[in-house]
């Protein structure tokens, strides 16, 4: 079947589907044309205007008032007499007239555009005074994108040129982007504060004509500014006028180039205090000031500048100057220069003020390139200068801001000198005089007074292509030195008295530890295109250094030989040798590097091989670590050490240091020593982030192995410490190493493979919380122990630390033939730290005991046990609470509750037995067994109601106290019987020397002979 495209029906439905698009367009049009020309319309309408304001007014403190708006895509937006107040009424803002031509569409783009904007006939006024007062606050603005490409800071206030989605609602960000042409005409601002007396004083601004062109970073931004400033009658003009060109990517004078042109015409300062009360700066100021400056800027260098300054009667103070005051009567300044990016080109410099005077005229160079271009015969720069200077009146108006101590003072002292270049046949000459004299102050009430002026006295010659330094001359009472010689050879000599330095530099900055000794240099050195260098040596005698903490460090005679390069423009220091002698040993420093600049990208690099005497470096160390000053060192040690630094970020490489015998000693403690040690690590230290790391730790021994790592980062106000070993050592010989750590008196033996981990976060300012918040996991144990008279078996625990709460897990040992059993906590957050046995314990379980078990143990739980020679038994310990510190010094905390018993038991030489013996009969070794008898330890006191013994089947029974110093209150029952009772006495002397006082029972028994004849004799009277 054929189709048909010709087919009426078939056209007519293509045509309509043409006029629906048609349509649809059309509508789509007038959809954007309706708000095209009705958005304006409204706007511009009362309507509009009432919901503009209405917003506005809702979102501000204050009211705004129009009389009209108009808006036109075309024609901009213009205001009819703007009228604000805020709610306060202390600001009042009105215009004439505001109109603008901004592009809508550089908006949507994040760009701030404005053809051409008018403010006619402004008027601000701003009353500070009374309720309308400022009150304290802070106002920043930050913006911060992740796509800035442009910074700057001004105060309080960061802008960065940001994406357009991040600076629709940021006004600063989008100025930074800004393309505004403004025109203000005949404005007028009126600022009312009051003064230091609370009288009103007000400042205006009038006549404010200005035009402004406001360019995009990268682009020129024009200004030309007029007005006059008024108080009173009080009127001066100010006009400045320029443009500004910023770099592409930030605010920065490097980046900038421009012309400026400001003209000050008597400006009485005083006027200008209640705008320091808008600003919120804090400056009392007074005095006159007229100026004219021109200059011109070219990447931050001035290709001119022109000054004229006039002053009188200036008196400006106020924390802006943190405490310091400026003050002149008068000054003159005229001033023209120009610099470059090596000299600055002084056609005049006259400086005229009280207490200053300053002539200088010529090239000063700025870096060490230029200076040695500048001594060049054939230079075409001179430089002429005079200068003379009351030290008391300048200083005084500057100490704060040159950093200075905050009480110093300065009563009296004078600055002076002249420097002057001279060419003449062939010839250059530069020759300078400085003299600091006559100079005396106090601080704070120590007077001042330099023992003797500083001179400075040089003359250096140039001709053809040599410079010859014939004299360079520092004299003082603290320093001496000289150059001589041509720059490339010259020879130089130089003397430090450091306790005189101290005495005289130390009055005016602060140097902290205390200073004795001599230090001399001398060597020869050659400067030539920016580098110096340098071979020579230094010498320091009865060297004694003091510090803050009361550490201290001495040197009898201490040495150094050095050959070095500087190169000033790379900021790169190599010393290619540097040899150290002192009383620990040398220190060969070699091919090393060092950056002479923050900001250089020399990379610091420290190679050095040291050979010290350990016993020698023991003050080292006492200073400079954390040592135990009761510990002891000797070995002799060796090695190489790398080190790397840059960004603040320091790493340091030690592939192998050995110390030959070495020995290390705490008093009271086995000494340790092995042959040799080997020790090894990488250390980085972040100063930027505050973080130590310590990788790679070896230490290595004939009978020690230990390898581990260790972290210390500051974390806000805490250090977070991490660490973690693992040990493989034999215990014997590692025992006196450990001993600080180990309960005081055990000796163990075995080898050992144990690990540890440890962490802790404490406050930086208190480091000795570092064991509260101390996590920890170890294991440790022995092969064989002796503790207390005690040999103990084979042992393996483990050990947990949380948060400061110390667990040890039970575990189960073989003790002389019988059994111990222990489990303990501990609260490391206490002081002293004590260890708690938890609940009731069989610690001890039948353990045979000796004369070592008696002397560290039950003396101390009877006499009868105080000078035995030989004993042996079973003795059995429950406890029902058994504390005891882990630091020494607190022995009366001590405290245990528990029942002993003793069977079997053989007693040899004991002085109270056989005092016991004589008193009841019996042989001289009886069998004796102590009945479970329970007891209290606690303040340094031992006490029982009642020890019952067996000696040889007779019962004696003991009671009473026994201190732990020694001393006791004992009574003793014998086996006698009197009126049905037996008899008691008294133990008399001390633990060591313990007596049965037998005068107690003679005067008992005469006591009871008395009674009874008394007795008789009455019966016989009464018959």
């Amino acid at each position: 079947m054929q189709t048909d495209n010709n087919v009426p029906g078939k056209k007519s439905s293509k045509v309509s589907i043409v006029k629906i698009i048609l349509w649809m367009l059309f509508f789509i049009f007038l959809f954007f044309l309706i708000p095209f020309f009705g958005v304006p319309a409204y706007l511009s309408s009362d309507s509009g205007k009432t919901l503009i304001l209405s917003r506005v007014n809702s979102a501000i403190d204050g009211q705004v008032k129009v009389d009209s708006l108009s808006m036109g895509w075309f024609e901009g937006v213009k205001v009819q007499q703007f009228d604000f107040s805020d709610s306060t009424g202390c600001t009042k803002i009105t215009a004439k007239e505001l109109a603008a031509r901004p592009k809508y569409l550089d908006l949507l783009a994040g760009r701030l555009t404005i053809d051409q904007a008018v403010i006619d006939q402004p008027r601000v006024v701003i009353n500070i005074s009374g309720d309308c007062a400022p009150k304290t606050e802070t106002r920043k603005i930050i913006v911060e994108s992740p796509n800035a490409v442009a910074s700057s800071t001004f105060a309080e206030t960061k802008i960065s040129q940001a994406s357009a989605s991040s600076v629709a609602d940021t006004p600063a960000a989008l100025l930074a982007m800004a393309n505004i042409d403004l025109t203000v005409k005949d404005g007028d601002f009126k600022f009312t504060a009051p003064d230091s007396n609370n009288d009103m004083q007000t400042l205006e601004l009038r006549n404010i004509n200005s035009k402004l062109a406001i360019r995009p970073l990268g682009s020129k931004t024009s200004f030309d500014v007029s007005m006059a400033v008024a108080s009173g009658n009080e009127v001066s003009q100010i006009n400045t006028v320029g443009s500004v060109k910023t770099g592409k990517n930030e605010w920065s004078f490097a980046n900038t180039s421009g012309e400026i042109s400001l003209e000050v015409n008597d400006l009485n300062i005083a006027t200008l205090g209640p705008l320091f009360k808008v600003l919120k700066i804090d400056v009392s100021a007074v005095g006159r000031v007229s100026a004219v400056v021109d200059a011109k800027v070219q990447k931050g260098l001035f290709e001119n500048l022109q000054a004229q300054v006039a002053a009188s009667n200036v008196d400006i103070s106020g924390d802006v100057l943190k405490g310091d005051r400026i003050q002149t009567p008068s000054l003159q300044a005229d001033i023209k220069l120009n610099t470059t990016e090596t000299a600055v080109n002084i056609d005049k410099l006259k400086i005229e003020a009280d207490g200053l005077t300053a002539d200088v005229k010529g090239t000063i160079p700025k870096t060490m390139r230029s200076l040695e271009d500048f001594l060049k015969a054939d230079s075409p720069d001179s430089l002429q200068a005079q200068f003379d200077c009351d030290v008391a009146k300048t200083f005084k108006q500057v100490k704060t801001i040159a950093g200075f101590k905050h009480d110093f003072d300065i009563s009296y002292g004078r600055l002076s000198g002249d420097i002057n270049t001279q060419a003449q046949n062939g010839k250059r000459t530069l020759a300078g005089k400085v003299k600091l004299w006559a100079l005396e102050g106090k601080f704070p009430v120590k007077k001042i007074v330099l023992s003797k002026p500083v001179e400075l006295d040089a003359k250096i010659t140039s001709q053809q292509d040599k410079i010859y330094v014939e004299k360079f001359n520092l004299d003082s009472a603290f320093a001496k030195a000289n150059i001589t010689g041509t720059t490339d050879n010259m020879t130089y000599q130089a003397r430090f008295d450091l306790a005189q330095m101290q005495s005289d530099v130390g009055q005016f900055f602060e140097i902290n530890p205390t200073l004795t000794g001599d230090a001399n240099f001398a060597g020869k050195a050659a400067f030539a295109k920016s580098i110096l260098s340098s071979t020579g040596s230094g010498a320091l005698s009865k060297l004694y250094i003091k510090f803050q903490d009361g550490k201290e460090l001495s040197e009898s005679s201490a040495s150094i030989t050095y050959d070095f390069t500087s190169d000033f423009e790379s900021g790169k220091l190599t010393v290619h040798s540097a040899d150290i002698v002192a009383s620990p040993g040398v220190v060969n420093v070699k091919d090393s590097i060092f950056s002479l600049k923050d900001d250089s990208a020399v990379q610091t690099q420290v190679n050095a091989d040291i050979a010290i005497e350990l016993a020698n470096a023991r003050q080292y160390l006492m200073v400079f670590t954390s040592l135990d000053p009761n510990a002891l060192f000797a070995g002799s040690a060796s090695g190489n050490v790398l080190l790397n630094a840059k960004d603040k970020i320091v790493d340091v490489i030690v592939k192998q240091i050995t110390v030959k015998n070495f020995s290390l000693v705490y008093p009271g403690q086995e000494t340790f020593s092995q042959e040799y040690l080997n020790i090894a690590f990488n250390g980085r230290f972040d100063t930027v982030n505050n973080t130590r790391t310590i990788e790679n730790l070896s230490f290595t021994s004939p009978q020690i192995k230990l390898t581990g790592k260790f972290t210390d980062t500051e974390v806000g106000k805490n250090i977070k410490t991490e660490g973690s070993l693992v040990a493989d050592y034999n215990l014997a010989a590692a025992s006196s190493l450990i001993s600080p750590f180990l309960p005081s008196g055990l000796a163990a033996t075995g080898k050992r493979s144990d690990s540890i981990w440890f962490a802790s976060t404490y406050p930086k300012e208190t480091p000795a919380l570092f064991k509260s918040n101390l996590n920890a996991k170890a294991t440790f144990g022995f092969d064989n122990a002796k503790y207390m008279g005690l040999n103990i078996g084979k042992t393996d625990f483990n050990m947990k630390i949380d948060n400061g709460l110390m667990s040890i897990t039970p575990f189960t040992s073989v003790v002389n033939q019988g059994k111990l059993n222990f489990a303990a906590d501990a609260n490391l957050r206490t002081t002293p730290s004590m260890l708690k046995v938890p609940g009731t314990m069989k610690v001890f379980d039948a353990i045979q005991i000796d004369s070592n078990t008696t002397d560290a143990l039950l003396k101390y739980s009877n006499p009868l046990f105080a000078d035995a020679t030989d004993i042996s038994g079973t003795l059995t310990l429950n406890t029902d609470k058994m504390n005891f510190p882990l630091q020494s010094g607190y022995k009366n905390d001590i405290a245990i509750t528990g029942t002993l018993s003793v069977a079997n038991m053989h007693i040899g030489g004991s002085s109270l037995l056989s005092q016991i013996i004589q008193l009841t009969g019996g042989s001289q070794n009886p069998t004796i067994t102590v009945q479970p008898t329970k007891f209290i330890l606690e303040k340094g006191i031992l006490s029982y109601d009642d020890m019952p013994m067996t000696i040889d089947e007779k019962q004696v029974n003991f009671s009473g106290k026994i201190g732990l110093d020694r001393t006791m209150t004992m009574t003793v029952t014998l086996p006698w019987t009197r009126n049905s009772q037996r008899i008691k006495l008294p133990l008399k002397g001390t633990v060591d020397k313990p007596e049965i006082d037998v005068n107690q029972l003679l005067q008992d028994q005469l006591k009871q002979e008395f009674e009874n004849q008394i007795k008789e004799g009455l019966q016989k009277m009464f018959k």
